[in-house]
């Protein structure tokens, strides 16, 4: 089967195998364009479609590369949930809120990113390997200690320690 032939959710499943994910790899397959431009600090990114044509996604090159990265993720959420809803194009603020979506639009979109950037499997693999801490997560997967810290709660990360052999007495 061709890419072409394939739903964007199957495209964006092919590269969830590896940390960190290739999420630019991941805009292009899906056919986006992606462009890093500066951007006001307020606005962390945008995606607009052409009618029967590209979408282009805008990434603020002025935030830090973790952010860029989250962005990236979501603005690939809209491009695969909420397509039909970019019209003229979805303007995301630094708090990943637009005007011209709703507000649970822009919550799954987040989730959508934290668990595209962050897939259980592999923070699973990451954990049993003993990077057990937000900061060496964020590391791993190329995101803030803040996404790390919400996905490993998200997650319940803590319960997948392992326990500690009994001591005999």
């Amino acid at each position: 089967m061709r890419d072409s032939e394939l739903l964007p959710i199957e495209i964006i499943g092919t590269f969830l195998d590896r940390a960190p994910v290739d999420v630019e790899g991941m805009a292009r397959a899906l056919g986006l364009i992606v462009l890093r431009v500066p951007l006001p600090d307020n606005i962390s990114g945008s995606i607009r479609c052409e009618r029967d044509g590209p979408c282009t996604v805008e990434v603020n090159a002025l935030h830090p590369n973790t952010r860029q990265r989250f962005t990236l993720a979501h603005e690939i959420a809209h491009y695969a949930m909420h397509r039909d809803l970019i019209g003229d194009g979805v303007v995301d603020n630094a708090l990943y809120r637009s005007e011209q979506l709703a507000d649970v639009h822009e919550r799954q979109a987040n989730s959508f990113a934290a668990r595209t950037l962050m897939p259980r499997s592999l923070v699973r693999e990451a954990w049993e390997e003993g990077l057990q801490t937000a900061p060496e997560l964020a590391e791993r997967f190329g995101v803030s200690t803040q996404v790390a810290e919400i996905r490993m709660r998200e997650l319940g990360c803590i319960f997948w320690t392992k326990k500690a052999p009994a001591v005999a007495a």
